[in-house]
Order: structure tokens, then sequence, then C-alpha cells
């Protein structure tokens, strides 16, 4: 069954589905919650209480990325001061390191910048945006570090890693297993390494879109679309706090980067032809073969200008990328790649929550709903039969995602999230 054009189910069915999932997760949320003294791997303790992915089952330390959309959840289930606490969390990691890690026992590495805007949503939802005045200096802190370690061309940025020589020695052995990736020397495994956690630092760990000259991970040859897109929307919110609080130099100065990384993305990381956005290729000049969720950024954050050029290449985006139960991280390729987790064709929270924002920006509204439908409609059936909400699902299927580098575990965190979101935006 391939039509991907229709509703995943009924409205009336699709209601009373969701609203069993929405009652699990406003009772079980208690069970992600952790004190400081929780701490699993004991590296750095917390100052605020923090939530995890999973209740119970692998992910349940403070991780970055997916704070982002667990705090969606959060504050839509009247639980905004834990949603508060969690940015107390990062923002005391990035005065403390410079950066927010990509969890509290994981400091070798970043995540996507997602702090920025999850600030922004909090204060929009408080109605107070003067609640921002105490995470300016970590979010400038945030930016900086951006600005001076991960900038590689033309002002555009990588994803990249702070990891030492002897970490990536003894890391590539195990990394190499996992991505199915073989080396001769231990030069070259500490390459793979280093290439690898760069893509972890992408929080798409592990995913296809950077392959060169033969070698399937060559993400150092790249700028990133997916980093240069949350950059630039935290430009723009920065400066917007900024000029709100009546320091209109410093808004001007980040007002002014976010005009050039929208100028750069546009010149570098835009195809003429399509007006499809990808990962850019600056060593050789070329784009990214692989299409992925990441082209839906540019019209989630704004880098695209809306318009009717625009809609029709985030619905070619769209066409190459949906399946019949949602949305495919990355587009087939006529091949198994199934082994990676960020492949085809794995549906995660975080692609659906952007990809629906994009089609909403450019007034693609049916699109959009039916992408929420079917996300909602997918993790809703398997609820029914399995009793847990998971990392991701199978959109060619309809079924738990299943791949070789982990078992894909249970959880709340961002698949309850972005749950509790789209059943908002829908109206359910």
């Amino acid at each position: 069954m391939n039509d991907n054009t229709r509703d995943f189910l009924s409205a009336d069915g699709l209601a009373a589905d969701v609203t069993a999932v929405a009652d699990y997760i406003n009772a079980n949320w208690v069970n992600t919650l952790r004190s400081p003294e929780d701490t699993v791997h004991g590296m750095v303790r917390l100052p605020k209480p923090f939530t995890v992915p999973c209740a119970k089952e692998l992910f349940t330390d403070f991780y970055y990325w997916d704070t982002y959309f667990t705090n969606l959840g959060l504050m839509l289930s009247g639980r905004d001061s834990q949603a508060e606490n969690n940015l107390d969390n990062i923002c005391w990691f990035i005065m403390n390191l410079g950066y927010m890690p990509n969890a509290n026992h994981l400091l070798d590495r970043s995540q996507p910048p997602l702090f920025t805007r999850g600030v922004y949503d909090l204060c929009r939802f408080r109605g107070d945006m003067t609640l921002a005045a105490k995470y300016i200096d970590a979010i400038k802190r945030e930016l900086s570090f951006f600005y001076l370690d991960r900038t590689v061309f033309e002002g555009l940025c990588a994803f990249g890693n702070n990891c030492t020589k002897q970490a990536l020695r003894e890391s590539a052995p195990w990394l190499s297993a996992r991505v199915g990736e073989k080396y001769d020397t231990p030069e070259e495994g500490d390459r793979l390494a280093d290439e690898l956690y760069a893509i972890a630092e992408s929080g798409w760990d592990f995913n296809p879109r950077f392959p060169s000259g033969g070698k399937r991970f060559a993400p150092s040859e790249y700028v990133h679309l997916d980093v240069n897109c949350l950059l630039y929307d935290a430009e723009v919110k920065l400066s917007e706090l900024l000029r709100a609080s009546g320091r209109d130099g410093e808004a001007d100065f980040y007002a002014d980067n976010a005009a050039r990384r929208k100028a750069a993305v546009n010149k570098y990381m835009k195809d003429p032809a399509t007006g499809i956005y990808y990962d850019y290729n600056y060593k050789n000049g070329t784009f990214s073969p692989v299409l992925s969720c990441i082209s839906f950024y540019p019209y989630a954050v704004g880098i695209a200008d809306p318009g009717e050029a625009s809609a029709r290449s985030a619905k070619e985006v769209l066409k190459r990328l949906e399946l019949p139960y949602g949305l495919s991280t990355c587009e087939y390729r006529g091949q198994d790649a199934a082994y990676l987790q960020w492949d085809y064709p794995a549906m995660w929270p975080s692609n659906v929550y952007f990809a629906y924002v994009a089609l909403k920006n450019l007034s693609l509204d049916a699109d959009a709903k039916r992408i929420a439908d079917k996300y909602l409609g997918t993790a809703s059936s398997i609820f029914a039969a399995t009793g847990s909400l998971w990392e991701k699902y199978d959109a060619a299927k309809g079924a738990v995602s299943v791949t070789s580098e982990y078992e894909t575990p249970a959880m709340l965190g961002w698949t309850a999230g972005v749950f509790l979101w789209l059943k908002k935006e829908l109206g359910l």
C-alpha cells in the first residue's frame, strides 16, 4: 500500500486513540523525572531535577536536543516548571563548559543547538518574555562556541567533536562495528571515529548524509544544513529578545549574523534547479546525494522565503519522503540501509515536528495535517498493541522501527512531547 495522500485514520477513530495515548503520557511523565542525586553514570551532577528520554531503558540520562521536544509536551501537560528546570540545567552546562554536551555523561561533543528556541518557547508559553533575561548570557555563549569551534566555510558551520586522540583510538573498534565500516590501520580508525563523532553531534547517529569519494562517512567535507538553520533561528530569536530589553546594539550584531547566514545558506546549500536545500560538500562543490528530512529545516525557520517557489520545493521533498505510515528520515535509494538508525524508513519525532512546522509556514495545511495524522495514528495504533510509545517508527510498515545499531527502546521523551504538541495543533 503506497497511497501517500490518504488520512491515516478516520477523524473520530484517531481522536479516541490519541486521547488514550495522551492520558498514558500524562500519567507517566513522573517516571521520567530524576533528582540531581539520580545521575546514572555519575559524571556530572545537575543542579535541578531533570527529565530523561526513557523511564527505565537505555536512555536514562539528561540529553540535550531530546529535551527541547520533551519540553513541548511538559508545557502542554501543565509541567512548565519542570521545562524551566531542564532549561536551567542546560544553562548551567553552557556557563560552565561553554557548550551544552550531548548528555550529562557525554561531554566530548554537543548536539543540535535548540537551547535558544526552547527558552523562546517557554517565554511565549508563559506570556512573559522577560523570563529570557536569566538565559541571555548562556545563549550568547553557546553561539560563540559554534562561531569559534564549528565555523568551517564562508561563515557556515559543521558539526564536530572535542574528542582527544586517545578517545578516538579507543572508540574506533566499537564505532566501526556499529555502522559496519572496517578500517585497516589505527590511523584510519582514528579518522573514522573522528567523522562518526561529528555525525553523533548532529543527533543523527548514525546517518548516510555525508558520503564522498567512495567514503560512506565524510562529514568533515561538508557544511551541515541543520546546524546552520538552527543557528539562524537562534540568532533571530536572540536578536528579538535583546531588542525587547533595550539592548539594540547587541541585537543588531546577531541580526546581522543571521542575515549573513541566511544569504550563505541560500547561496551554497540551495539547489538552483529544484529549490531544494541540501548539506553542501564545500571541498568539491557538490550537494549531498542523500535527500533527508533536514531539507525541511529552511522552511521551518524562515531561511527559505515564503511563496509558491518554496511551496513547490517543499512539496517535492515531501513527495520523496512520505510513506504510507509517516515520514521517512531519508529517501529510499534502492538499497537496504536499515542498519543505520537515521535512514529509510525510520520516522523520528523530531523530523515530524520540523516537517509540520515547515509545511504550516508555507500554508500547506492539508499536507501538514496529513503528516501529523500519520504520526499520531501510527504511534496510537502501536501503543494499542504494545502498551508503549517508542523511540522511532517504521513509516513503511507501520511498526516499531528495527535496526541493527541497537534495539529500539520504549520511550516517552520526544515521542511523547511531539505527540502532545501535534494533538494540540490538530485540536484533538
